[in-house]
């Protein structure tokens, strides 16, 4: 973000609130060892997207959605104000930060790694699915869940794995119709409207932003894994935006886009982290 934009951005939010009043390891984003720069560049966009839905809503004459989304603005704005009294030293000027940290290919992996955390933890949330879809663990669960339930019987099950291999395999059926048959037989139910709106707009943003600025200042040797990740953040948004199951969405963020963000920009863990041949997947 510019200077200039940055400027626009800051009142914004501030009126809005006052009228509101190999073997490959698996990682979480929240596993990486993360920066000052990082942490400030993620909040800087995720700030960059609720203000967006908050102009969105505003022009759609949706009020209540933008009160919901100028209050998460005015929240994220205050947790970017006291990170910002955390660094050391103690930084004014979030342009200089935000600027350094978009030139940085590291910084700008850890964000993408952040912010499809986040996507998670919206789409979670706006589904009201019940356990924390940035944990793998409980994707290991659920893998369990759906094996006993095609063994009793559930057709269920069976439409879980039928979306989980049709966007695996990156099929046509994303597209076009692909809705319908995406949610077949599924008992998901949208519970948060604003939640959803956020998820596919931080998909969307998050995917500008890796072919904008983090692809560009990669290795060029780099070219298939870069290939590779960039599909994958292209399937995670078709997912995001056809309501694909919570299996899915996991899948795609924990097996294929934090692993191959490690190994292009030699990512640091910071503990223990399982690895896939640890796993029964």
């Amino acid at each position: 973000m510019n200077k200039p934009v940055f400027r626009i951005l800051l009142p914004l939010i501030v009126i809005v609130t006052s009228v509101s009043s190999f073997q490959v390891q698996i990682a979480h984003s929240h596993d990486f060892s993360t920066t000052d720069e990082s942490s400030l560049v993620t909040l800087v966009e995720q700030i960059k997207t609720e203000t967006q839905l908050v102009i969105t809503s505003f022009l759609s004459s949706e009020n209540s959605s933008a009160y919901d989304h100028s209050r998460n603005a005015a929240e994220l704005m205050k947790e970017l104000e006291g990170n910002m009294t955390q660094t050391d030293p103690p930084s004014a000027d979030i342009t200089q930060i935000y600027d350094q940290g978009q030139k940085n290919s590291s910084t700008l992996a850890l964000v993408v790694a952040n912010i499809v955390d986040d996507i998670l933890r919206n789409y979670g949330s706006a589904f009201d699915v019940g356990f924390d879809m940035t944990n793998m663990s409980n994707m290991m669960n659920m893998d369990n869940m759906a094996m006993s339930k095609m063994n009793n019987g559930t057709s269920h099950s069976m439409g879980l794995m039928t979306a989980a291999n049709v966007l695996n395999n990156g099929s046509s059926l994303l597209m076009g119709n692909s809705n319908a048959s995406m949610n077949m037989d599924t008992d998901l139910v949208l519970v948060d409207t604003n939640n959803y709106e956020t998820a596919k707009v931080l998909s969307s943003n998050i995917n500008d932003l890796f072919s904008t600025q983090l692809r560009p200042r990669s290795l060029v040797n780099e070219t298939a894994n870069l290939d590779t990740l960039e599909n994958s953040l292209q399937r995670l948004e078709r997912a995001v935006n056809v309501k694909a199951f919570p299996e899915v969405m996991m899948d795609i963020v924990h097996v294929q886009v934090h692993p191959m963000l490690q190994k292009v920009y030699d990512l640091q863990l910071q503990g223990n982290v399982m690895t896939m041949s640890s796993m029964d997947m």
